[in-house]
Formats: structure tokens, sequence, C-alpha cells
């Protein structure tokens, strides 16, 4: 694979931008432009079946939450057995609150922190009153000085955002409870099926790649080991449903016709709305367990635990 005289592989694993913005360029892009002027996959409405895939992931990702609790439990960690009212639960780059707002209705105390509040007040508005804007480094370690511990901290499509995940990562680690988790989501880069489809000629180009949006590109062997060196263990990974796989077949190639991508996006929605509806939550969750293990899936959804 050609690599982009962008990019460059660090000492992790992973490729990063070389020349990164500055904090103040960023912070800009974020609160001014990015949701403002459509620079995002995020909608101004979805559809119910759009809907109905955000609360399945979520439950699924609720479900390994409790897996591991319950593991943590057998293992003598100080820790309620479940998640209860009393959980605590901070979204860092929470978005348009969709997390939030499902882990409060599990009767949980949700905190999110976003660059902007403009998404969250498009799509949860009621929620704009457990929501701090800002820089997501400088309130993270607010937090911490003021002695908050959660049980849960979520990095959805975040961490390949921001100039410094090693930091961030740190930063994290002095906000989690002793049995708490890290959920951390980030695109599936420069995997081995992107190398087989630029060597057999299916795509172009690394698509994957874009600047300025995305500043790291992560697989699975990087994250693990920026998790180890930042005082975490990847305790399980998850895929999701494999989009790339359509770029084998050119009728749905969806790199090269761009008129077949909004296709292959309703496919992918129903195959993971039909799964949780025809299967139980563990037998889903060992199948995206299953897809990582093979490294496919567009994304990689990571729980970490503190070492």
């Amino acid at each position: 694979m050609t690599l982009p005289d962008t990019l460059r592989l660090n000492e992790f694993g992973y490729y990063e931008i070389k020349n990164k913005p500055s904090p103040e360029e960023l912070r800009n892009y974020y609160a001014q432009r990015y949701y403002q002027e459509n620079l995002t996959t995020y909608q101004p409405e979805y559809p119910l079946e759009e809907l109905e895939h955000l609360d399945g992931k979520l439950r699924l990702r609720h479900w390994v939450l409790a897996q591991l609790r319950l593991a943590g439990q057998q293992h003598g960690a100080s820790a309620s057995p479940e998640w209860n009212s009393t959980s605590s639960f901070l979204d860092i780059g929470c978005g348009e609150g969709w997390a939030l707002a499902y882990f409060q209705r599990q009767g949980w105390d949700v905190l999110g922190l976003d660059f902007s509040s403009y998404a969250l007040e498009q799509f949860n508005p009621e929620l704009r009153g457990q929501l701090r804007t800002g820089d997501l480094y400088e309130q993270v370690q607010k937090l911490a000085l003021e002695g908050h511990e959660f049980d849960v901290l979520w990095l959805d499509n975040v961490l390949e955002h921001v100039l410094d995940p090693t930091e961030l990562l740190r930063l994290c680690r002095t906000l989690v409870k002793p049995n708490g988790v890290l959920v951390v989501d980030v695109p599936n880069d420069f995997s081995s099926l992107q190398q087989h489809l630029l060597d057999t000629g299916k795509i172009d180009r690394p698509f994957w790649v874009v600047l300025p949006d995305h500043l790291s590109y992560f697989n699975q062997a990087g994250l693990r080991n920026l998790a180890e060196a930042t005082g975490w263990n990847m305790e399980k990974i998850l895929g999701d449903q494999p989009i790339d796989l359509n770029l084998l077949n050119p009728a749905t190639n969806y790199v090269m016709n761009r008129e077949a991508g909004r296709a292959a996006h309703r496919a992918r929605i129903e195959q993971d709305n039909f799964l949780l509806h025809t299967a139980s939550v563990p037998a889903v969750a060992a199948y995206y367990e299953s897809l990582a293990a093979v490294g496919l899936g567009r994304s990689i959804v990571a729980f970490l635990q503190p070492i």
C-alpha cells in the first residue's frame, strides 16, 4: 500500500498525520463548522430505521458492559454486581447525545462533553443541562481536578479526531472507577481488506484517509499498544457490519461509484437491525466479536479497563 505523504507510522503502530493543526484551528473547526456546515455524516433528521439502528448498537454495548461487570465481580472487584441507578456515564465528544439519552433512560447519571452544543440541541435538547462545552482536554482535566470518577467513559468516533490520543487516554484513566470501562469506537483503517482492495485494483485510492477530520488512523494492534501504554487493558473487541466487503463487487463498489453508497448504507442498517430482531443479544455480540477476530468491520469497538 502506498502511504499518503501526509501520514506517518507512529511508535504504537498506527498512522497519524504528520503536520497537525493547532489546537485553536481544530477548536474553531469543530465549534463553528463541523455540524453547522454539514461536514459530518450526521443528518438533519433520521428515519425510523436509523434510530432503531442507533438504539440497537447501544443495547448491544450495554450488554457487553454488563458482562464485564459480572466478570469483575467473579474476580473479586469491589463494585456493585450490576449497573444501576447510581451508575455514572461520561460521553467525551457526545455529538447529538444518543448515548447520553440511552443511558439516562436506564436511570444512569450522565454527563456529556463536546466542542459545541449544536448537534445535541438539534436532537436531544432536554439534555442541555448534562452538557459541558469547550476544549475536550480542558474539560476532562477539570473533571479530574473536581474529583469526578465514572463507571463508564465513552469515546465514540472521537479518538481519531483529536490532536493527542495518548494524552486523552491518560486523562481518561484518571476519571475511571477501579472496575470501570472505557468504550472506544474508531474506524478500522489500513486493514488487510483495504490493502487487498488496493492491491487488486478494486479501489484506486485509500478512501478512508479524510483530512482534516481524521488525524489518526487506527488498527487493532495500534489501538491495543496505545491502550496498554496509557494504563488500560483491552478486555474485548467487537467489529461491526463489514460494509467494505461491498467494494469487492463492481455493482456495489461505492468508492468507484458513489451512487452505490446510499444503497450499501441502507443494507448495512437493515442487516444490523435484522440480526437484533431475530437473534439474541449474546449471539449478536459473539458474531461481531468474531468479525473483529478476522479483522473485518468498518469500526473497531474496544472495551478497555484500567490496569
